[in-house]
């Protein structure tokens, strides 16, 4: 896989489910990625989808800190980070890490299920443009008048 082709999957323990449902959806465009995960987010995704991921730690142990830190390698072309907001657990990994890296390092992050169906639109539209004999989208430019 070359540069920015890896995604990174983390979701609390109640929106693991969410999260392979949305990937179950549009497998071809997961397909197209390396996947990196906290062990118990991968583990899930494998069971349920047959995908490879590569683990880090849990999130207990502190692998979101060290999929955090990928992020800033330029290697990392997406991240979802499917939280749960109604959750007070400690041992849930905390979002807060991301939100900076991301931001500076100008890589898209989604939070929630709308964000990770956009986000997945986003990264399949080439895959869609490969798929589709229409032409390559063109930015039109209107004038006032």
């Amino acid at each position: 896989m070359g540069l920015g082709k890896t995604i990174i999957l983390i979701a609390h323990d109640n929106k693991v489910g969410d999260l392979i449902k949305l990937m179950s959806k549009r497998r071809d465009v997961f397909e197209e990625y390396r996947l990196l995960a906290t062990t118990e987010t991968g583990e899930a995704i494998e069971e349920a989808l047959g995908l490879e991921v590569t683990h880090l730690f849990s999130g207990r142990r502190g692998g979101e800190l060290q999929l955090c830190g990928l992020i800033c390698t330029n290697t990392i072309r997406a991240v979802y980070f499917i939280r749960d907001p109604e959750s007070n657990r400690l041992d849930e990994p905390d979002i807060t890490p991301f939100y900076r890296a991301c931001d500076l390092n100008n890589i898209p992050l989604a939070t929630n299920m709308v964000s990770g169906v956009a986000l997945t639109y986003w990264l399949g539209r080439k895959l869609n443009s490969q798929t589709e004999s229409t032409e390559p989208d063109k930015i039109v430019a209107t004038s006032g008048g």
